[in-house]
């Protein structure tokens, strides 16, 4: 009993007081189980125990022969960040097992700070083959909630389109009935995930804050007998569909990649998600910046593979004559202009004069010239695929093509280089600066780099898929010029980060026409809205994409400018709709971009294209916050962007009926001052405010945004 007591007083120490603004780890010495706590009452994550996958069999480190906790000097996990308390340390060392003969969590704390950072190391006493890491687990849950489990919502980034996320309740998460003495079907966050409760301004955080080996993901399942302010939640770094294993050889050292866990009260969720994106993007990008292409155009939307010289150069034109001094000054070649997808030979029947003269032809004009590619896709009929067949990723999960299948147009016929192969990154770096050198973009959107992120049977069986990509990733941009505006689209959240300027965040908008067997892709129509997030959801047209972007105004300026695919103001929307998606994308701040066949709009869909207001609400630079993320509406409708000079509040009724209503300055807009001047700033219309209220008719499918300026 005294050397617990010695062990308790230890951690006191080590963690400092104010158990509410930094967490607690519990634990007894000789047992590898442990507790998170910040509140004994309230903010507990109780009963962890680690395991490893061992040749395909989940392991608990309880069956390592010797287990201790020590205080120990080490370095630090975390870059810097807000927080600059004194750092501590605490280590769970566990020894001497047949296969692993040192496994090691780190815990860093930090005075002052609402989370702990956490990683690993194991090292091989014999070859083994490693399926993952399980840094905290519990056989029954770990989380009892207080209160209504109706006011708790998780968010997590998910698993199967990363860049999407997903927002659920907890009483949701069971979507299969629970069989007796089994948990319900889980769901599972990548690289980040919340609970969080909004009416009581307080937030649990789980993310990764590095990205080398294999994905963080946080699983969440509801207990039996439906009890659903019960939950459990596990940690764990491995592959996202629990397919794909590593053979790690003896004498071998692996180390996880840190995430952190935290808790932060007497704040709204929306705010700790954007602090957790500022940690996460400290620790990622490590100070490399982050550049803007100019706002402009891209081909695919109009013209997706039939694309030609003509079309692209009189569009080009067109945009000189009729938009360039609106600030729309770049012209994006998107797929299309290579013979084959993946062979990057240029197509001289649609493209007689080649690219480098498209390219010299648009900055003659005084514009940027914008290449797509698609570095780690390639195609059987190119030489290497049949000179290197060991060049080329054996995926796991090789999913099949349906005929007719539209969407996945670029995609079939086409194959996945295999970084993990020692000359796949240098003959993948030359092939590209190549390209660069030849056809001189200021600007390159990266896509299709999921392919290269398959779990798969790689030729170096020791490396992750995170490792291969990361280093053929690493070898392209390090060969090619640093003032070239590198984008990524389609891919997950994480993954050499520092080599992109912007990240897709959103799905797929696409024109009319396009289908997917495999997934309902947005296409230019409005869609349909159900008014809670309790209900089923319509995954279709603009209201698919503002729900998609909605939660990730975390990402921008901390882990990448955002890229939210093109806008629209096609003669598919009204007039009203169009704005609606010209706004949206207006409030996020980052890449900028629209679809249209531009040449063919009608005259007063082109003005939409000149209103220089909304144009500077995007050069702001800045994403607006949805205020009610978190509050159980099915899509955010009140977004507030702020800088030092100016103030904006964007309304949707994104509902298929009129609205009226009145919003409260303080608790609808987190607004402390009503002297304000309002201006709307599609139709300059004046609104007031009066007793701290603002009351708006709004008509459906409509968006206000309306500017705040202090009298």
């Amino acid at each position: 009993m005294n050397r617990l007591k010695i062990v308790f007083s230890l951690v006191f120490v080590l963690v400092f007081p104010k158990l509410l603004a930094q967490p607690l780890i519990k634990y007894s010495n000789g047992n590898p189980e442990y507790s998170i706590q910040w509140d004994k009452q309230f903010a507990q994550i109780n009963n962890l125990t680690p395991e490893i996958e061992i040749n395909d069999k989940w392991v608990s480190v309880k069956e390592f022969k010797n287990i201790r906790w020590e205080k120990k000097e080490g370095t630090r996990l975390s870059e810097g960040n807000n927080y600059n308390g004194k750092v501590a340390y605490l280590y769970l060392i566990c020894e001497n097992h047949h296969m692993i003969s040192n496994f090691t969590i780190i815990f860093e704390l930090m005075e002052g700070r609402p989370y702990l950072v956490m990683n690993s190391s194991l090292k091989a006493s014999e070859k083994f083959k490693l399926g993952g890491i399980k840094l905290f687990n519990s056989a029954q849950e770990n989380i009892v909630l207080p209160g209504n489990s109706k006011d708790w919502m998780i968010f997590t980034e998910s698993a199967s389109a990363p860049h999407t996320g997903g927002l659920m309740y907890p009483y949701q998460l069971n979507t299969k009935k629970a069989k007796e003495g089994t948990y319900s079907k889980a769901h599972t966050g990548v690289w980040l995930s919340m609970l969080v409760n909004d009416k009581k301004n307080c937030a649990f955080s789980f993310a990764s804050i590095a990205s080398e080996l294999w994905p963080n993901n946080f699983k969440w399942e509801l207990p039996v007998k439906d009890d659903f302010n019960k939950l459990k939640v596990s940690a764990r770094s491995g592959a996202i569909f629990e397919k794909e294993k590593i053979w790690v050889p003896a004498g071998n050292t692996i180390t996880t990649d840190a995430f952190l866990v935290g808790y932060w009260e007497n704040q709204r969720p929306t705010n700790v998600l954007l602090e957790t994106g500022k940690i996460m993007g400290e620790n990622v990008r490590k100070g490399k910046p982050m550049r803007f292409p100019e706002a402009g155009w891209s081909s695919w939307h109009s013209y997706d593979r039939k694309i030609t010289e003509k079309s692209f150069l009189t569009s080009a034109d067109f945009i000189n004559t009729n938009l360039k001094d609106y600030g729309w000054k770049t012209i994006q070649i998107d797929g299309g202009w290579w013979t084959e997808p993946g062979l990057y030979s240029v197509n001289d029947v649609t493209f007689p004069h080649g690219i480098r003269y498209l390219s010299d032809y648009v900055n003659k004009l005084g514009l940027d010239f914008g290449l797509h590619v698609s570095p780690l896709r390639t195609n059987p009929k190119d030489p290497i695929t049949s000179k290197h067949p060991d060049w080329i990723l054996k995926p796991i999960n090789n999913k099949k093509i349906a005929k007719g299948d539209d969407e996945m147009a670029t995609t079939v016929g086409t194959v996945y280089v295999d970084g993990s192969h020692p000359e796949v990154p240098a003959f993948s770096s030359a092939r590209y600066q190549q390209i660069v050198e030849g056809y001189r973009p200021s600007f390159m959107k990266w896509d299709h780099t999921y392919g290269g992120l398959e779990e798969g049977v790689r030729f170096d069986s020791t490396m992750t898929f995170m490792q291969a990509h990361n280093k053929t990733i690493r070898a392209i941009r390090n060969a090619l010029p640093d003032d070239l505006i590198v984008t990524r689209s389609m891919g997950y959240v994480f993954g050499a980060l520092e080599c992109y300027d912007a990240i897709r965040i959103g799905n797929d908008i696409n024109h009319p026409g396009y289908k997917s067997e495999a997934e309902p892709f947005t296409n230019i129509t409005y869609g349909k809205t159900l008014g809670t997030i309790e209900e089923e959801r319509v995954e279709k047209g603009l209201i698919r994409f503002a729900r998609a972007v909605s939660q990730n105004y975390y990402i921008h300026k901390n882990i990448a400018i955002v890229d939210p695919d093109a806008f629209f103001v096609s003669p598919q929307y009204t007039i009203d709709e169009a704005k609606c998606h010209m706004t949206l994308e207006a409030i996020m701040g980052g890449l900028f971009f629209f679809g249209d066949k531009v040449e063919s709009l009608p005259a007063e869909r082109l003005e939409l294209l000149k209103n220089r207001d909304i144009i500077a609400v995007n050069k702001l630079g800045v994403h607006a916050v949805p205020l009610d993320l978190f509050s159980g509406v099915d899509i955010p409708t009140i977004w507030k962007l702020e800088t030092k000079d100016r103030l904006i509040i964007t309304i949707f009724n994104w509902l298929d009926k009129d609205l009226s209503k009145t919003y409260n300055l303080k608790t609808d807009f987190e607004l402390n001052n009503s002297k304000y001047n309002l201006t709307e700033l599609w139709t300059k219309k004046n609104f007031k405010i009066e007793s701290n209220k603002l009351t708006l008719e709004q008509p459906a499918h409509t968006v206000k945004i309306i500017e705040f300026v202090k009298k």
